[in-house]
């Protein structure tokens, strides 16, 4: 009982931490999981254990395909068409990696989301740099709308961008 209580106070705390988070650190999480997920399946690939590659590769995908989804193509189309090629690449990779079982295919992928999550953290560091500049000009709340992702958080179920 006391395994399940741990496992439960886990999955509480997962659960607070993706409840609480703003859309940029939700767009970390995904990167990280799927992250975590790739490297996972790429030392099951080289220890020729593909049952679990393509769990971990299954896991993967999921999570890249949850970035695809979070893009908000009326927000800063060209960067949303820029951002979904890159992870259209990066499940294709994984794909290939699975039905081919070749861990190339995995690196590739990996490569990709290192190398986003870099440039994503440092857009967090210059957002969090700007914001207090911006909130020291904004004398009035009376005319601040809340952001549309939290409208629509209120919906159930309802998809969020990364980009708002």
């Amino acid at each position: 009982m006391r395994g399940a209580t741990k496992a439960m106070n886990g999955t509480d705390y997962i659960e607070n931490q993706v409840l609480t988070a703003k859309p940029h650190q939700l767009h970390l999480m995904v990167v990280d999981g799927a992250l975590r997920f790739a490297r996972k399946a790429a030392l099951a690939a080289e220890e020729k254990h593909f049952e679990q590659a393509h769990f971990a590769l299954d896991r993967s995908r999921d999570l890249v395909a949850e970035l695809i989804g979070g893009l908000d193509p009326s927000q800063q189309p060209e960067m949303v068409d820029q951002l979904k090629a890159l992870f259209v690449f990066v499940y294709e990779n994984l794909h290939h990696a699975d039905v081919k079982q070749d861990a190339r295919y995995i690196q590739n992928a990996i490569k990709v989301l290192e190398i986003h999550r870099e440039s994503w953290c440092e857009l967090i560091e210059q957002i969090q740099v700007e914001i207090p500049e911006q909130s020291a000009i904004i004398h009035s709340h009376d005319s601040l709308q809340p952001p549309h992702h939290m409208e629509k958080a209120e919906q159930p179920h309802q998809s969020r961008s990364w980009l708002t």
